[in-house]
C-alpha cells in the first residue's frame, strides 16, 4: 500500500529494498520490480529512542556513529522506522566563546535542528573557546583586577576582583576581557581604552582549522545588531540572537554550501 522502499530484516541482518508498483488506486497492489539498495553487509539497523527519524539531522547524527555503514535504518521515537543512504551532511562549525556555559549558540544550532523537518541533514562541530583561558595565557602573572562585559558570563578567577561593564562600576586600574562593543562602552563610560585581552570570535578564524570548514562556519557578533550577516570566513548572527536569525544562517550556509540530499 503506497510502499517505495522496505527493509528487509533477517535476525540481525538488514537490507533496504526499493520496488516498484503498478498505477493503481487500489487499497494494495502487487510489486513489479525490486531493487536492492543496500545489503546486510552495508546496512546497520539502529534502536534509538530519543531520535525523530522524521528530521534528517537527526539521523545524520546515528549515522556518524556508524560510518563503516552505507545505509543506517533507525528504529526511533514512537517506534516509527526510517533511513539514510549515503550519507554526506553538511559538517557546520559552531564557534562560540564561553563562558557562560551551555553556549549559546551551540544550544540554539541543535534546538533548531531538532526541529528541522525541511533541512538537509547538517552536523555540528562545536569549537567552543574559553575566555579565561585567553586571559591566563595571555597574562603572566593574572592582573590584580579583570572588567568582563557582564555578570551573565559566570567568570571568576582565584585571587582577581572581576568586575562587570554592564554595571558601569568606578573605574579602575584593571584588563578588560572583552571585544571591541566592549571597548566602544567602556571609551563611552570611563572616557578611556584599557588594557585589553581580545576575545572577539573574528580573531579565532583563519586558522588551521578553517581551511577545511571553509563557508561551514557559524558564530557571532556583537557589532551585529540584527539579521545575518555572510562574510568571507563565517556566516555571523548578533550576540543575542534569536531561534530565526540562528535557522536563516543555517539555512544561508546549506544554500551557499550545497547539500546532496534527497528526502523520500
Amino acid at each position: 500500500m503506497r510502499t517505495r522502499f522496505i527493509v528487509a530484516r533477517c535476525g540481525e541482518d538488514t537490507a533496504l529494498v526499493e520496488v516498484e508498483r503498478p498505477a493503481s488506486s487500489e487499497l494494495f497492489s502487487r510489486i513489479e520490480h525490486a531493487r536492492v539498495l543496500a545489503g546486510a553487509v552495508k546496512c546497520r539497523y539502529v534502536v534509538a529512542p530519543n531520535i525523530d527519524v522524521g528530521i534528517a539531522s537527526q539521523l545524520a547524527a546515528v549515522a556518524m556513529d556508524h560510518r563503516d555503514a552505507s545505509c543506517i535504518v533507525v528504529e526511533g521515537r514512537y517506534s516509527h522506522v526510517s533511513f539514510i543512504l549515503n550519507p554526506d551532511p553538511l559538517v557546520l562549525h559552531v564557534l562560540d566563546i564561553v563562558p557562560p556555559f551551555p553556549s549559546k549558540l551551540l544550544d540554539q544550532v541543535q534546538r533548531v535542528l531538532d526541529m528541522a523537518e525541511g533541512l538537509p541533514p547538517v552536523v555540528v562541530v562545536p569549537r567552543l573557546i574559553d575566555s579565561r583561558s585567553q586571559l591566563t595565557d595571555t597574562c603572566d602573572p593574572l592582573p590584580t583586577q579583570v572588567l568582563v562585559p557582564c555578570r551573565g558570563s559566570g567568570i571568576e578567577f582565584e585571587g582577581t576582583t572581576v568586575s562587570y561593564l554592564d554595571e558601569r562600576p568606578p573605574i579602575a586600574e584593571w584588563t578588560l576581557l572583552g571585544c571591541e562593543r566592549s571597548h566602544q562602552i567602556h571609551h563611552w563610560f570611563y572616557g578611556s581604552s584599557p588594557p585589553t585581552v581580545d576575545i572577539c570570535p573574528k580573531r579565532f578564524l583563519g586558522g588551521g582549522d578553517d581551511k577545511d570548514a571553509a563557508g561551514h562556519i557559524l558564530t557571532r557578533c556583537c557589532l551585529l545588531q540584527e539579521g545575518v550577516e555572510e562574510r568571507p570566513r563565517a556566516t555571523f548572527v548578533p550576540w543575542g540572537s534569536s531561534l530565526v536569525e540562528v535557522r536563516t544562517a543555517i539555512e544561508a550556509i546549506v544554500r551557499r554550501v550545497g547539500v546532496t540530499w534527497t528526502p523520500t
